[in-house]
């Protein structure tokens, strides 16, 4: 899993935060990276790896996987210096019935795949683990897609 790194790391950041979280709490993650020595190299290591921006999009995708909220509204960053923008988790995600087995979500992404394979104008390959690991968390196989896509078009955008 390529972005697991940084899901392990998300979830040990929320960990040290206040409970309630904030609407903002995409922001208060990367806070507390920037301020923990541990959580700032193991950050760094990630990006190296990884490469920033897609280490910071996923961090938000993690946080909003981990506390099941979603967010449309991008909003300048107030705290954290690692951003410039993050979404504000304001909505509850939609619950899944039932997180699927790995087989399972393997189907899920195939199908959804073939099903709009027109649409999509990069290579999902090198994203199937990342797409497999989304849909067993629960995202359905069309926010997954999404996902990827949304990180992978910034990526390339950032090459040109």
């Amino acid at each position: 899993m390529k972005t697991g790194g940084v899901k392990s790391l998300v979830k040990r950041v929320l960990d040290t935060l206040p409970i309630p979280y904030t609407e903002h709490v995409i922001d208060d993650v990367l806070y507390a990276i920037e301020h923990d020595q541990r959580f700032f190299e193991e950050y760094n290591l990630l990006s190296l790896e990884l490469g920033r921006h897609v280490v910071n999009n996923w961090c938000g995708q993690w946080v909003a996987n981990a506390l099941g909220k979603t967010g449309r509204r991008q909003v300048p960053a107030r705290k954290s210096n690692l951003v410039g923008s993050y979404s504000v988790l304001d909505a509850d995600a939609r619950p899944a019935q039932r997180r699927p087995r790995e087989d399972e979500a393997l189907k899920l992404m195939s199908g959804y795949y073939r099903e709009n394979r027109t649409s999509f104008l990069m290579d999902i390959r090198p994203h199937r683990e990342t797409l497999v690991e989304l849909i067993m968390a629960g995202v359905s196989p069309k926010d997954a897609f999404e996902a990827v896509q949304s990180v992978d078009k910034v990526r390339v955008s950032r090459k040109l």
